[in-house]
């Protein structure tokens, strides 16, 4: 979802930080997501992730539909 909405990954060590830029090469969001199981297991995470990158949950899952 993060790709498909701008961002890059920009590191992947205990946990992925996840970039978008501006037009100027600026980072004007940053996201961390765990890398976990490939899954999220809280609902506080989710939350939290989709407020990082500026989304809603419904935003989300229309983003997930698109394949």
């Amino acid at each position: 979802m993060l790709n498909r909405n701008g961002f890059e990954i920009a590191r992947s060590r205990d946990h992925e930080i996840w970039v978008r830029k501006n037009a100027e090469g600026r980072i004007e969001m940053r996201v961390s997501v765990s890398h976990g199981n490939a899954e999220i297991r809280t609902r506080g995470l989710f939350s939290r992730m989709l407020k990082q990158a500026g989304k809603t949950e419904q935003h989300f899952y229309e983003v997930l539909e698109r394949r």
